[in-house]
């Protein structure tokens, strides 16, 4: 499969011409092509999650026990001592830090539920949904949002199977075809409930049609032509 850096340098590549796209075609703002960048580059390493040694692992149960504890913390103020405050706060970080993380590691493995289709349209579906809800931001850009998690998430898949096919000894890895599939065989239950989450995603988000609407826009596509190359006859003598 690739590694760390193929993953960060391709992901990051691809959102950034698609993002810079969005923005030559008045679609995106700049400080929102830059937020759509940011996503699809780390949609390109969420599938590693469920590598036990992978340091995308540590990072994200991190950042999210940080993130909950302070968010726990923030409806206990004035109901507690700072000091007790801080004991919440640690407590809450270990559990996910630690707990969850541990937890997490336990029941998924590598190249398993993380790695397929049906993870992708979930990330998808909770970026969509959390940017909607806490970032207040508009159904257009919560869609392109986690459009771009998607994004990103699908490259993964997408180099993990091309870098399991080996050309020079021309041989195909036993890792080939475990990354972009549509259901995991080796947990059932796991890819239902993904398939079930992401039903229950599309039901609560916003309109999902004027995602539609922009990606079926003709407009969208003459402002992207007339974008693509320099105007006038410059670079002809």
């Amino acid at each position: 499969m690739a590694n760390f850096n193929t993953h960060l340098i391709v992901s990051a590549a691809a959102s950034g011409a698609a993002a810079t796209s969005l923005l030559g075609a008045g679609v995106a703002k700049p400080q929102d092509a830059a937020i759509y960048f940011s996503l699809g580059t780390i949609g390109g390493l969420l599938p590693d999650l469920d590598s036990d040694n992978s340091s995308i692992l540590k990072s994200f149960f991190n950042i999210l026990g940080i993130i909950l504890a302070f968010s726990i913390v923030f409806t206990q103020v004035g109901k507690f001592s700072l000091a007790e405050l801080f004991i919440l706060w640690l407590g809450a970080y270990s559990l996910v830090r630690y707990g969850a993380s541990a937890l997490f590691t336990r029941l998924t493995t590598h190249r398993g539920i993380f790695h397929s289709i049906p993870a992708a349209l979930f990330f998808w579906m909770t970026v969509t949904l959390l940017t909607a809800q806490f970032l207040k931001f508009t159904p257009v850009q919560s869609w392109l949002a986690g459009f771009f998690i998607f994004l990103g998430y699908l490259i993964h898949l997408i180099l993990d199977e091309i870098f399991s096919v080996d050309l020079a000894n021309q041989k195909i890895k036993r890792s080939f075809g475990s990354a972009f599939k549509l259901f995991d065989t080796r947990n059932v239950p796991g890819t239902l409930i993904l398939y079930l989450l992401v039903a229950l995603g599309l039901f609560l988000a916003p309109d999902y049609k004027v995602f539609l609407d922009l990606i079926k826009n003709k407009t969208l596509l003459t402002s992207l032509k007339s974008n693509l190359l320099p105007s006038g006859r410059w670079f002809i003598k």
